[in-house]
Formats: structure tokens, C-alpha cells, sequence
């Protein structure tokens, strides 16, 4: 437990705040308090030691700086452990703060109000994220409440004098996190009034803007070369379109063939690897010719006149590819958007809003090496290539999700697919077959196909044989994998198990 015997307590929302302060007096804790906070907490009858006392400096520029200085970050920065900083601390005669109770200025409540912008950057707190920010950094001795919501909490453990490790790591996390959609805000914000936000969002009513990360390049980054401007839905749809293309072109190593993918809709329609880049681009367009018409197009190759002449007569939002000529360009449709993208994926963590907050987790990852057959009829040598495109396809998109894949020599295509169902067997007999029958379609018997996860029944594999189809990759890991396996041998199917899960929703 770390004692605490001084607090630095600013605080705009001032509920539980006498409370929590009057605990920390029972115990004899010192309270360091500025401006408003220490007018309240004097009014309740308590000693305050005023921030200038510390600051060597009262507040100025109407109020703009109050608790920013030397002196107090030190107290909150030093290492209690380190002799070094402990000897250094003394000789500027700085004492540690062991507690910092700060809440920031009500930004985001400013902005519901729809104020002015003067009020809204008046409302920008500075010393507030400082002091939170060098206290959760120095989370190993000094303990940081952002929010009365933790006042509680804390009263509890504070029972013994001091905090557990546990809890202080907590409180920093809190901080961190306070902090972070604090300034998503006022970036969105101040993005927005420099003329910087998207046309409108998924729909006309709806504000949208791009937040680029200065950390890492991306599609975010990318320039549109000609073109209308991109869109909210381009980019979802692009971003789709750019890491399908990146998957696929990872799988093929250094033997990488031209590459095209389509997507609508964030759904990749058209995917296929061939011999030449016109012969992918016209694969991966026929996979779904309705759903193309629209869509995105993701390309590893440049595009030249030739690459060009194959849009003359069609309607594609946005074309993503390596580079492109002058020339080719040229002979786009002005209105279509057009992107230099980098085939390297960029290892990030996924973000997802949901009311209230974000979810946020690792990019889904392609893994083959735990690829095992499972069944006692087996896949040729040749068909583990396919079964591998197959896998890869159907990681991209959305669950539930089945893909049929074929090839002839090198070149590899998405034949059809099912995808957004409640169920496989809908993706099968409701979406596949309607589709193997509109392409003329009867025999599947050289295709594999693939599930984003296991088979939680037979059925699938009984619908899947019932179609035709011989080969089957999938996850695996249902409790009822040995019923699944037991149905393919009675059906004379081959199936691969990858022991990797590829949900998208």
C-alpha cells in the first residue's frame, strides 16, 4: 500500500467533492486546491494550501493557467524509488503529491449545447489532462481520480491510509482513456471548422470526418489523384477492398500474380488471382457482374491504357492500385476516384464504436500452419493451394459467411459466396445455389469451400454434398466435430480443419 499524505485535488464538477475531501483530512492528508475547488472546499470549513504556494505563481490570463508549472509536476513526476531523482528532488526542495482529484472542463457538454467557438475552445482543458497524465504516469506511487464515479471505490481502499498497486494501475488506465476520447473530441471538433470534414456520413444527414493517425500511414493518408471527393462509405468500403488485397497478396509471398478484388457494400464480391492483370480484373468482376456495378476496386498491379479501357463502359466508385499512368488516367471517368495505395498491411489495433464507448482488439491475422485433414478422404496436394485461397476469401467477409473457390493452374477466383446469414446452410441453399444456378453453374465437384467457423451440425455438410461440392475447409472446434467429421466420410467429402476462427461482423 502507498500512503498518502498530500492531494492536489481542481476539479470542475464539484459532485462528491467535500465528501472525498473531508475523508482525506480525517487522516491528516494535506489539501493542495486552486481557484474554484478551494473556495469550496474553504467554505466547507477545511485547511487548503492554495496551488500558488507551490507554484510560486497565482493564476493569470484569466484563469487560462493555474495549476501548469515546474514545481507541481515534479511533486507528481518524480520516481519515489530511484535515489537519483530522490536526491534531485530534495535539493530543488520539491515534496511528492501522492493523490491528484482532477475532472476536465465540460468540453463535450459545451459542444451539446452547440456554443459558440470561443466557448467550445475556452473549454479545451490544458493543466487538467497535465496533471492527470503525469500522475497516472508515475501510477507506482501516485494515485489519479478523473471522475467522481471512482470517489467510492477509492474511500475503500483508502480505509488503511493508502492505495494497492492494483488499484493505482486501474485509476491510470481510467486516466489514459479519459484522456484519449477528451481529445478525439476536440480534434473531431477543430477538424470539422477547418473545412476538413467528409461531405456527410452513411447517409446525407449524418456529419463524418477522417481523424488521420500520425503514427502509422494507411488508406486514411492516401490522396484521391482526380475524382469526386472520397466519401464516409468509399472509405469504409476502400479500407475493405485495400486489406483483402493485402491478405491475398501476403498468401502468395514472392510469387505474387496480378490480384484483383471487388467489393460492395463492405463484402468482398470478386476476388481472383491470375496470369494477367486483365484476366484477374475480368474474373473478380464476373464473380458478381450485378454486385460490381458501383463497387471498389483493389488492383496489385498499375494501371496502364489497357487497364483503363476495361472501365469505358462500367460504373466503379473508386479504383485503389500501386500507381497509374498518365494516360490511364486520362481515360477513367472524371467522377471516378482514383488512390496510389501500399500493398504492406499496417499492424494496428481495430476500433469500433458501440453507444457510449469503443471495443478494440488485435486485426485478424492469417494462419494456415495448424491446417490438418480430418477426414478419411483426403485433399490432393494440388487442392491445399485452393483450400488456402479459399480460407483467405472467406476471412473477408462478413459472418456467417461460406466461399466457393476455384482454379485452373496458377490462377485462383472466388466463384460465389454467401455471407451475412443467420446460418451456413442459409448461406448454402438460400444465396450459393441461386447463384451457381444464374452463372449456369452444375458441376462443383473441383471447387472448396469454405467456412469463417466450424460447423456446429451435420447439416452443413449434408447441404454442401447435396450442391456437390468434395472439398470442405473450416475451422473446426464445435462439439460436435466428430458428428461433422462422421457425416463427410459417410459422404465421401474431404475436409480440412485450420484451427483459427475468422468471424467479421
Amino acid at each position: 500500500m502507498k500512503q498518502i499524505r498530500r492531494a492536489l485535488l481542481s476539479v470542475s464538477d464539484k459532485t462528491g467533492l467535500v465528501e472525498l475531501a473531508k475523508a482525506l483530512a480525517s487522516r491528516n492528508v494535506e489539501l493542495i486546491a486552486s481557484g474554484g475547488t478551494a473556495k469550496t472546499l474553504i467554505d466547507a470549513g477545511l485547511s487548503v494550501t492554495p496551488v500558488e504556494k507551490l507554484s510560486g505563481h497565482g493564476e493569470a490570463f484569466q484563469g487560462r493557467m493555474k495549476t501548469i508549472s515546474f514545481e507541481i509536476a515534479s511533486s507528481l513526476l518524480f520516481r519515489r524509488e530511484d535515489p537519483s531523482d530522490l536526491e534531485q528532488a530534495k535539493n530543488l526542495n520539491i515534496e511528492p503529491i501522492d493523490l491528484v482529484v482532477v475532472n476536465l472542463y465540460p468540453f463535450h457538454e459545451t459542444l451539446k449545447k452547440q456554443s459558440g467557438f470561443e466557448e467550445c475552445i475556452e473549454n479545451i482543458d490544458i493543466g487538467g489532462p497535465t496533471l492527470l497524465r503525469a500522475g497516472a504516469k508515475n501510477f507506482q506511487s501516485v494515485t489519479v481520480l478523473c471522475e467522481p464515479s471512482q470517489y467510492a471505490e477509492f474511500m475503500n481502499e483508502f480505509q488503511s491510509g493508502g492505495t494497492s498497486f492494483e488499484f493505482r494501475q486501474k485509476c491510470a488506465s481510467r486516466v489514459y482513456t479519459m484522456t484519449a476520447f477528451y481529445d478525439l473530441a476536440i480534434a473531431g471538433y477543430l477538424t470539422q471548422k477547418t473545412g476538413e470534414a467528409l461531405r456527410y456520413g452513411e447517409n446525407p444527414h449524418q456529419k463524418a470526418f477522417v481523424l488521420k493517425s500520425p503514427f502509422a500511414e494507411g488508406l486514411a493518408h492516401a490522396k484521391s489523384l482526380q475524382g469526386k471527393e472520397m466519401s464516409y462509405n468509399n472509405y469504409l468500403d476502400a479500407d475493405f477492398a485495400l486489406k483483402t488485397l493485402q491478405d491475398v497478396h501476403s498468401w502468395q509471398a514472392n510469387k505474387a500474380l496480378p490480384t484483383a478484388v471487388v467489393v460492395k457494400h463492405n463484402t468482398p464480391c470478386g476476388l481472383a488471382v491470375a496470369e494477367a492483370p486483365l484476366r484477374a480484373l475480368d474474373k473478380a468482376w464476373k464473380g458478381d457482374e450485378k454486385s460490381s456495378f458501383g463497387g471498389i476496386i483493389a488492383l496489385n498491379f498499375p494501371v496502364t491504357d489497357e487497364v483503363a479501357a476495361f472501365f469505358a463502359e462500367k460504373f466503379v466508385e473508386v479504383i485503389l492500385a500501386p500507381s497509374f499512368s498518365e494516360s490511364a488516367r486520362e481515360k477513367l471517368k472524371k467522377n471516378c476516384r482514383v488512390m496510389e495505395i501500399s500493398l504492406q498491411p499496417h499492424t494496428a489495433w481495430q476500433m469500433r464504436s458501440i453507444e457510449g464507448g469503443v471495443l478494440m482488439q488485435e486485426q485478424d491475422s492469417f494462419d494456415l500452419t495448424q491446417m490438418q485433414t480430418v477426414t478419411q478422404s483426403k485433399f490432393a496436394p494440388e487442392k491445399e493451394k485452393l483450400a488456402g485461397f479459399a480460407a483467405l476469401a472467406v476471412k473477408n467477409l462478413k459472418s456467417n459467411a461460406i466461399a466457393l473457390c476455384r482454379q485452373d493452374g496458377p490462377e485462383f477466383e472466388l466463384l460465389t459466396m454467401g455471407s451475412g446469414q443467420t446460418n451456413r446452410v442459409d448461406c448454402i441453399e438460400k444465396l450459393i445455389y441461386s447463384r451457381l444456378k444464374d452463372k449456369g453453374i452444375q458441376d462443383v465437384s473441383d471447387v472448396v469451400l469454405a467456412s469463417d467457423a466450424f460447423f456446429p451440425f451435420p447439416d452443413s455438410v449434408q447441404v454442401a454434398a447435396n450442391l456437390g461440392v468434395k472439398y470442405i475447409i473450416q475451422p473446426g472446434g464445435s462439439i460436435k466435430d466428430h458428428d461433422v467429421i462422421a457425416e463427410a466420410d459417410r459422404l465421401n467429402v474431404a475436409m480440412i480443419f485450420t484451427g483459427r476462427r475468422h468471424f467479421l461482423h
